[in-house]
């Protein structure tokens, strides 16, 4: 049987290879059942359901915010106490992870059957792009805890560094999602309330998945008991970890909501539809790159918890500009053949000359989104909550809603798609100089431990 990777001492680059390649599959296997969920929604129910649905994106980062607060802290715990060897830290972990993702899940779901209706309508839906929006966001919100549970809970094992088995619940999960939904659409005649059941179905399948992993005990921390229960001793920390994660993500919906909103005001259906085919596609791209930084998580968090401060600046200067070139080599067929990706979406919809433009234009950014990702990562695994939580937020606030205000406001439509780009840009800069400084504490460290 082969050796695992070995966190503490294999190369950066060998951790990277043999690490980056399950969580590149694991994060595009995800990201490819959402994108599935839109190609069905286009091809086989309408236009107008594509577009409803995809309005929603707001929404669904509302469930990725919960996720992500338990997930993140939960993970950031986990991989210092494994570092620092604290046993009684590791078995609380699962418990509380359980309970926050009980009470997540419960507010999400008491929203989705109060709200749903107010919220889509909100989104400036109208017609059958609100009928539609309504009827998936009230299935979707109702089976939440599957989702916050199971992602949360396969973050654990890809905090353990584990990320091929993590990777493989994940490819079971959407396989059973990508058979289900034809079937729940078409089969079952169930429409765009279809879509939204197979992917509750496929995350009830990620669950159980991860349970019996922990339950039969093949992790590689002390788990516990599986139960249910919070610890405030484990719980603050998680707080204010998955805070910094929490934050980022509900300014993120926040975000969102602005956009669409914004494409609604000064655009048409169509141009809602091309937007949201275009804002599909660059998540889509940008998955692989999150999937090659996600192992950083655990070594930078697992080496930390050691005291290994020169390791972390190695292992996350490899991670970052391998990110880097890798997300601006997969960039190249979407900046050449834009309008054959977006058709596959929306195959009614023909594009014009400058929408094209607009979609290479933003495109163009996503090679500085590793820069970026990995510098929150880094903070988020070393337990720095305030600068993982005030970065993204200040981003939002200086760089995002002057741009999304001011040029959309002179230039309409085309006015959106320039404000992301240089968004983008600009925060990915400011990030790199902000982690350079945190490199240089790190290195004093080291010279200061060998005196």
């Amino acid at each position: 049987m082969s050796k695992g990777p070995d966190l503490h001492n294999d190369s950066p680059w060998l951790l990277m290879k043999r690490l980056s390649l399950p969580g590149i599959l694991g994060m595009m296997v995800l990201s490819i059942s959402s994108l599935v969920d839109a190609l069905y929604l286009g091809n086989l129910v309408s236009t107008e359901a594509f577009a409803g649905v995809s309005l929603l994106f707001p929404m669904t980062l509302v469930v990725t915010s919960i996720t992500g607060f338990i997930a993140v802290g939960s993970s950031s715990v986990l991989s210092r106490a494994i570092g620092a060897k604290d046993q009684s830290i590791q078995q609380l972990i699962i418990p509380n992870l359980i309970a926050l993702s009980l009470i997540g899940s419960g507010i999400l779901i008491i929203v989705g059957i109060l709200f749903s209706k107010d919220i889509v309508s909100l989104l400036g839906a109208e017609g059958q792009v609100y009928q539609s929006g309504v009827d998936y966001l009230q299935i979707y919100l109702c089976g939440a805890f599957f989702s916050v549970y199971g992602l949360a809970a396969n973050g654990l094992i890809r905090s353990e560094g584990k990320i091929k088995q993590a990777m493989t619940y994940t490819v079971v999960a959407v396989v059973a999602n990508i058979i289900l939904t034809p079937l729940f659409i078409q089969t079952l005649n169930l429409g765009v309330k279809g879509a939204a059941w197979s992917s509750v179905a496929s995350m009830v399948v990620y669950s159980l998945l991860t349970s019996a992993y922990f339950i039969r005990g093949n992790a590689s921390f002390k788990t516990g008991k599986f139960a249910i229960r919070v610890e405030k001793e484990i719980a603050s920390d998680v707080v204010s970890i998955g805070f910094s994660s929490l934050t980022m993500q509900i300014s993120n919906v926040v975000r969102q909501f602005i956009i669409f909103r914004s494409i609604t005001y000064y655009g048409t259906t169509h141009d809602l539809a091309v937007f949201s085919a275009a804002y599909r596609l660059f998540s889509f791209i940008s998955i692989p790159a999150m999937g090659l930084l996600q192992p950083l998580q655990p070594v930078i968090g697992i080496n930390y918890g050691a005291g290994n401060w020169q390791r972390c600046v190695s292992v996350l200067k490899y991670f970052r500009w391998g990110g880097v070139i890798f997300m601006a080599s997969i960039l190249i067929p979407f900046l050449i053949f834009p309008d054959w990706f977006i058709g596959l979406m929306i195959p009614e919809e023909p594009l014009r000359g400058i929408e094209l433009h607009y979609i290479r234009l933003v495109f163009l950014a996503l090679p500085f989104l590793p820069i970026s990702t990995s510098a929150i990562i880094y903070f988020q695994a070393v337990g720095n909550s305030r600068k993982a939580t005030m970065i993204p937020l200040a981003r939002q606030a200086v760089l995002f809603l002057p741009l999304i205000f001011a040029l959309p406001y002179f230039l309409g439509l085309e006015g959106i798609y320039y404000s992301l780009v240089i968004e983008n840009i600009l925060y990915a800069s400011i990030l790199l100089f902000v982690l350079e400084i945190e490199m240089q504490k790190l290195q004093s460290k080291t010279s200061l431990n060998c005196t």
